[in-house]
């Protein structure tokens, strides 16, 4: 039973992550230079980090290993774009493992049909709650996740050429100073997000190796 469990766990795991890269990879890759980044349009410079909200990057483009020189302004803005998934992603990530971590979790049955309870997800850890999902359920997840990502993909004009928007919820009404604002906002949010997730995973695999990090991060 238990080894079965495991095989479960690690077929999960791995579909995961290929359908990750497979709608990573409706995207293109993006292409060669063409330009140094001293000539790139001012719409690419905007989505840069410079400004008055990057007090902590001089507001200059914060680029050490000099990686823009090598790309295109499509090649910016798609590095960008998936900066900005990762940071959503990332954000959405940390609610979920705090609330897996600390025994969050509705009432009622997540299928009825199978016995599985929402409680009975939320006894396990994060890295285990996956394989107690039914499979229906975790095939809507799939669903979900392709979903949203290729509808994102086919919105025009591209997030990759002018005008295009990697999605805003609204937020492009805005007075352009505030939208900046929120933008950087978010940016800085889910760099901080996804630096807190590689924390508590590192934290929950190798204990200690996160110092003095408060328990309800880590699974107990």
């Amino acid at each position: 039973m238990m080894r079965h469990m495991m095989m479960r766990h690690m077929i999960r795991h791995s579909l995961l992550a290929v359908f990750l890269l497979f709608t990573s990879s409706l995207s293109f890759t993006p292409a060669p230079p063409s330009r140094p980044l001293t000539s790139l349009s001012s719409s690419v410079q905007g989505i840069t980090n410079t400004g008055k909200f990057y007090p902590e990057t001089g507001k200059q483009v914060w680029d050490p290993l000099n990686l823009m020189n090598r790309l295109d302004s499509k090649g910016v803005a798609w590095f960008r774009a998936a900066e900005i998934k990762h940071g959503r992603v990332a954000m959405m990530a940390n609610l979920g493992w705090l609330a897996q971590v600390n025994h969050f979790h509705f009432g009622g049955q997540i299928s009825p049909t199978e016995g599985v309870s929402f409680a009975d997800i939320a006894e396990a850890s994060p890295f285990e709650a996956i394989g107690k999902i039914p499979d229906s359920g975790f095939y809507q997840i799939l669903f979900i996740i392709g979903a949203v990502e290729g509808y994102q993909e086919m919105i025009q004009p591209h997030y990759t050429l002018p005008g295009g928007s990697i999605g805003d919820l609204g937020a492009a009404r805005c007075a352009p100073e505030r939208l900046e604002r929120m933008q950087a906002v978010e940016t800085k949010n889910g760099r901080l997000a996804m630096l807190g997730m590689a924390s508590y995973i590192a934290a929950s695999t190798i204990p200690g190796s996160v110092p003095n990090i408060p328990q309800f991060f880590v699974p107990h």
